[in-house]
């Protein structure tokens, strides 16, 4: 009897320890598959959004998560106006492209549905930052920033040679202690003016869509600035539940070459 007892023990034991080790197995296997799945999920969302930004002329991100964004550009051989419009809900990210301003229904279909992309606005968004070099040759050159973003723009501007001014105008504010600017409605100004000649610098803009021209130009040479604009892109894939849940999470940066 006592052995009896023992051996049944003993089967429970291994008994438990095998349906163990095959349950930790099952749910590895299925984490690794699921993790496999989100990797594909955010490599290839990367790609089609990096795809239509690298030839777009025109970019607008709208929303907190800065979608939809729209992105649009001329085929100077043909003359086609294309638009392309990405939107991101609860059922994942999708593309619609459009021709002459007609929904060209076999070049959406070709642009897959990623419904494993996670539409929390902290994970998958979209944002335009980026700046530019200027060179204000004679007293007087001067530059506008213009804010353009549903939220706020921000940046800071520095100045490696020479010295500037700046004046803001609508609910625009500048820091002269930290050079930091901020926008919080589009059409916000802050102007940025040399009081030195030959003032270089850069100013960045690290939230959406801040645009930048020169204004002035009172000297026998021309003031430049390069403008330089960035969309990042950061997507978080979640696939599973419960234990076997995973994410995946990519950020791409993809500067817009106008198309020619």
């Amino acid at each position: 009897m006592i052995e009896l007892l023992i051996a049944i023990a003993l089967t429970g034991i291994i008994t438990t320890v095998v349906t163990m080790a095959i349950f930790q197995t099952f749910t590895g296997t299925t984490r690794s598959a699921n993790h496999m799945v989100a990797v594909r999920h955010v490599q290839e969302a990367g790609y089609w959004v990096s795809l239509y930004t690298y030839p777009a002329q025109g970019t607008e991100i709208t929303g907190d998560s800065g979608f939809p964004l729209t992105l649009d550009w001329v085929d100077f051989d043909t003359g086609e106006k294309h638009k392309i419009e990405f939107s991101l809900d609860s059922s994942g990210l999708r593309g619609k492209y459009y021709v002459d301003g007609v929904l060209d229904e076999e070049k959406t279909g070709k642009i897959p549905v990623f419904e494993f992309i996670n539409p929390d606005k902290t994970k998958t968004n979209c944002q335009v930052s980026g700046g530019s070099a200027f060179s204000l040759p004679d007293i007087g050159d001067a530059f506008d920033i213009i804010g353009e973003a549903t939220t706020d723009d921000k940046g800071v501007i520095i100045v490696s040679a020479g010295t500037v001014s700046v004046t803001t105008a609508g609910g625009a504010t500048y820091d002269s202690g930290t050079h930091e600017w901020e926008t919080f409605d589009a059409g916000d100004i802050i102007t940025v003016t040399a009081t030195s000649a030959d003032t270089i610098g850069s100013w960045t803009s690290e939230t959406q869509a801040a645009a930048a021209g020169i204004t002035v130009d009172s000297g026998a040479q021309s003031a430049t600035l390069s403008n330089c604009k960035v969309l990042i892109f950061t997507v978080t894939a979640t696939v599973g539940t419960g234990g076997q849940k995973t994410e995946e999470t990519r950020i791409y940066k993809v500067v817009p070459k106008p198309a020619s």
